[in-house]
């Protein structure tokens, strides 16, 4: 069928096309009256998911920024957030909603605070705005007002339920890290018992977590070297040097990381504020240690010079006798260090979590107030009857083709070779139908494409 038979049939076939096109234009002005108006408004919230986090000081990775972001938008949608909402409008006591409910339910299925939840989640919608930390919310109702209501109490009770969630959660971890910190206290105190147990009914005098026998022995070690090297002193006279206790590492440490945080956070930051909570934690467990150490004092050794060496072998002898008494000691000791070390880390970590429980602070910001909106965004009017009228000129051509497939005629003399198989030579008794416009129109349109095609056989 060439192009020129096709619009034979259209011209031919046109009040099929015509009513096609008028049926569906018609149709369309027709639901565009009665299918109900439909107003969208949105509110925005910034998610600080760049800002450290108030109590931890993380940064969240790239790794779980879309997982997080795809959780923030499925909470949006929750029957959770829905439900809260609402109880706030106060539609489950409202008359005209339970009689709603009564003839869509018939007393059957969910109740009414659940099927009135579905309804707000069915016009909930959320996406993040791309290139951006933004995230959108949306609420399609049937009045504008009421569109700009119902999305300001979706944001505002899903930010009031993040801060609680967080909250709750932070808490349920704080009590396990402060039962294991309990736990990790009655261990280590269990420890610090048995190691003065085995001392006492051993003899071991303990300096601190060093026995005495030891320290000593130091003590005249120096002195050996100080008489080897000062050769004209008539005595040497040394004083014990004090056992380091294990927290005045941690001490210096935790001193570095406030002076930190003090110039790069300020003295009101929650961080700043749980390390100097973990300051107070250590100092008062070295102030124990040192108490201890003090409790038992080594006495400064005099010994002459020429016995130096005598009483530096003496002392040897004897920290060698009880050599297996001193390493069980200094085994009891160790662990104790790291039961110790155990309960400070189960400590802290509970101070932590009680902090970020009682923070508030979501890491959600709402940016601005929903706008009431003054028009509707369905039904596009525009875009249906421009719809109407491609659907029904599409469909008023496929009619005609499909009618004069059903009963085809012979309408011109390239539709006669088409059905005889056979050439025409002439046509005889033509009425002279050359006035008509569609005809003119077809001819010129024949000719264009003739010409053109001509001129493509030429340039080849």
């Amino acid at each position: 069928m060439s192009f020129l038979q096709f619009l034979r049939i259209l011209v031919a076939r046109r009040s099929v096309l015509l009513a096609a096109l008028l049926g569906s234009v018609l149709v369309a002005a027709a639901m565009t009256q009665i299918l109900p108006y439909r107003y969208v408004s949105k509110a925005r919230i910034m998610l600080d998911t760049v800002k450290p986090d108030p109590v931890t000081g993380q940064v969240m990775s790239n790794q779980f920024l879309r997982a997080y972001v795809r959780t923030q938008i499925e909470l949006i949608r929750d029957y959770q957030v829905a439900g809260v909402v609402v109880d706030k409008l106060g539609w489950a006591n409202d008359p005209a909603t339970i009689e709603a409910y009564d003839a869509s339910t018939k007393g059957q299925g969910t109740d009414i605070r659940r099927w009135l939840a579905q309804q707000i989640i069915d016009g909930t919608s959320a996406n993040v705005i791309e290139a951006s930390n933004i995230l959108e919310i949306t609420y399609q109702s049937t009045s504008p007002d009421a569109a700009a209501r119902i999305v300001d109490l979706v944001r505002e009770v899903y930010i009031d339920e993040s801060l609680q969630y967080r909250r709750e959660a932070a808490g349920r971890t704080a009590d396990w890290y402060k039962d294991q910190a309990e736990k990790a206290r009655t261990v280590l105190v269990a420890a610090e018992g048995a190691r003065s147990k085995y001392a006492r009914e051993n003899g071991i005098v303990l300096q601190g977590d060093r026995d005495i026998e030891s320290a000593k022995l130091d003590a005249l070690t120096g002195q050996s070297v100080a008489a080897t090297t000062a050769p004209g002193l008539p005595q040497i006279s040394m004083p014990t040097p004090p056992a380091a206790a294990p927290g005045n590492v941690a001490l210096d440490q935790i001193n570095q990381q406030i002076a930190q945080a003090a110039t790069t956070l300020g003295p009101n930051h929650p961080t700043f504020q749980a390390l100097q909570r973990q300051k107070s934690v250590i100092e008062a467990e070295t102030a124990r240690q040192r108490s201890a150490a003090r409790s038992i004092q080594v006495p400064q050794i005099s010994i002459p010079k020429s016995n130096v060496e005598a009483a530096y072998a003496q002392q040897k002898g004897r920290v060698l006798a009880q050599r297996d008494k001193i390493d069980a000691i200094g085994q009891l000791s160790r662990d104790i260090d790291v039961k110790r070390d155990q309960y400070l880390k189960a400590a802290q970590r509970a101070a932590d979590l009680r902090l970020e429980a009682d923070v508030g602070e979501t890491g959600l910001t709402p940016m601005g107030s929903p706008i009431t909106p003054s028009k509707a965004s369905f039904p596009n009017v525009p875009l249906i009857m421009f719809g109407s009228i491609g659907f029904g000129s599409a469909l008023g051509i496929c009619l005609s083709l499909l009618i004069e497939l059903l009963g085809r005629r012979v309408r011109s003399d390239e539709d006669l070779e088409d059905a005889s198989k056979a050439p025409v030579f002439a046509t005889i008794g033509q009425p002279d139908n050359s006035n008509t416009w569609y005809r003119r129109a077809a001819h010129w349109l024949v000719e264009k494409i003739a010409s053109r095609r001509k001129r493509l056989v030429e340039a080849s």
